[in-house]
């Protein structure tokens, strides 16, 4: 077991990069692995292997930037490229290229990060789902809408990736494939350039092997050269206050998840200062209802433009009434449903007077058969709404040997804190090592 603490620190790009491995030594890597596995694991929307080659020697030829610098990437399919196509998880968009790169792509190149290749999304960043397979069971979702960026980080194809979350989609696949994520505070990390669903919730947000990789994506998308929120600041880990929530979805979890909350519960005890019980009233249950409303309002408005009339038909029959219930959405409803929204922030508000993270579940159990679907967001849901950072580590596996994940949610721009925090956890309890995929152990 580690015993690091709070302040000890922890590389980056460990093990990414080296003297003896520089840029395109790892692009050359990754890309090897690709072609081993992805016609398995099916990843990966567009990739262009000289122009990753190309990339990496640019940056080998360059001073160091940053500690992203000659790190490869890999980009949800919804996050326009300019030299890359951006297709939206639709036969609509196929091979369609955007004129500029998404401001988060500007700020990754500009810290010297190299582009591999885009990543599969669900359509439209919605429900139904990709071909793509969880690493850890070839018949199990890797969970949605980020599908393609969390099974390409599990399976060792990229170090690191972003995706976006509108209800779940950073940190349940994250949890379904056993590997961190972080969705930071909503609005810190730019927006232009990604294609909107519905922007009271969508947030970009990343994937990695390591919870400290997290704080340096942190750190190259958050900064822009402008004034800044000042940052939240979150009491070193023996100085601080947890809360356990307890909110009325918590049946929706499975037996396996429900233990490892409270073991994970149990032993914070030991190095936090106090782990308390936080109570969800039950009146926010109708918080997932009101979400999905909301959700689906927006994207009916936001989504209109990219679903040509001539074509209609070769859009998905769930994303049709998805819309369809957005826009017959009666006035009375939305404003039930925004006044919901409301009264969840209020708590959660409350809840950080008296504690100073929250801590859940990062999904409801283990990633389920791919014709289930992508999975249930539920337990993702408040985070998304309060528009708090939240971080999602693996911390065990289930029933069928597959992936679990807690998620612990800090108060806004405590990003670089609460990833501070995550670090440290994962160190002390080697939450790093407990996750590899090994391909003769595929379930399923």
């Amino acid at each position: 077991m580690s015993t690091a603490t709070d302040t000890d620190a922890v590389s980056p790009i460990a093990g990414i990069l080296s003297d003896e491995h520089p840029s395109v030594s790892a692009i050359e890597h990754y890309l090897d692995r690709i072609t081993q596995r992805d016609q398995v694991i099916g990843a990966w929307a567009h990739l262009d292997p000289t122009l990753a080659v190309d990339q990496a020697r640019a940056r080998d030829a360059q001073q160091r930037r940053s500690p992203l610098h000659g790190i490869p990437f890999g980009l949800k399919d919804i996050i326009e490229t300019g030299d890359q196509p951006t297709g939206y998880g639709s036969s609509l968009w196929s091979g369609w290229r955007p004129t500029q790169d998404a401001e988060v792509v500007r700020r990754l190149r500009r810290d010297g990060a190299v582009i591999l290749g885009k990543t599969t999304t669900t359509e439209f960043a919605t429900y139904r789902p990709t071909s793509t397979r969880n690493p850890h069971g070839l018949h199990r979702t890797p969970g949605g809408s980020s599908s393609g960026s969390a099974a390409a980080v599990a399976d060792g194809q990229v170090p690191l990736a972003l995706g976006t979350q509108t209800a779940g989609s950073v940190l349940r696949p994250g949890s379904f494939c056993g590997v961190f994520t972080l969705k930071p505070t909503y609005g810190r990390w730019p927006f232009d350039g990604v294609l909107p669903v519905a922007l009271t919730f969508d947030t970009v947000g990343a994937f990695a092997r390591h919870p400290a990789w997290l704080g340096a994506v942190d750190e190259s998308l958050s900064t822009d050269g402008s004034a800044t929120p000042p940052a939240t600041v979150v009491p070193a880990l023996r100085d601080l206050r947890v809360g356990i929530l307890r909110p009325p979805w918590a049946d929706r979890a499975t037996p396996a998840a429900a233990a490892l909350l409270e073991e994970f519960a149990e032993n914070l005890r030991g190095v936090v200062a106090e782990v308390r019980d936080v109570l969800v009233p039950d009146e926010m249950g109708a918080l997932d209802r009101a979400h999905t409303l909301i959700m689906a309002v927006e994207a009916s408005a936001s989504l209109a433009d990219r679903i040509a009339r001539p074509h209609v038909e070769r859009v998905s029959e769930q994303l049709h009434r998805f819309l369809h219930d957005g826009r017959a959405a009666a006035p009375s409803e939305i404003q039930w449903a925004r006044q919901v929204l409301r009264d969840a922030r209020t708590f959660v508000g409350r809840a950080f007077a008296e504690v100073d993270v929250l801590v859940t579940l990062a999904a409801p159990g283990e990633a389920p058969p791919i014709e289930s679907g992508t999975g249930d967001p539920i337990f993702n849901k408040l985070a998304s709404i309060a528009g708090c950072p939240a971080v999602g580590l693996p911390a065990g596996r289930g029933a069928e040997g597959l992936p679990l994940g807690i998620q612990i949610i800090a108060p806004h721009h405590a990003d670089q804190g609460l990833v501070r925090i995550a670090t440290c956890l994962t160190d002390r309890i080697g939450l790093a090592h407990r996750f590899e995929v090994h391909e003769e152990a595929d379930r399923d």
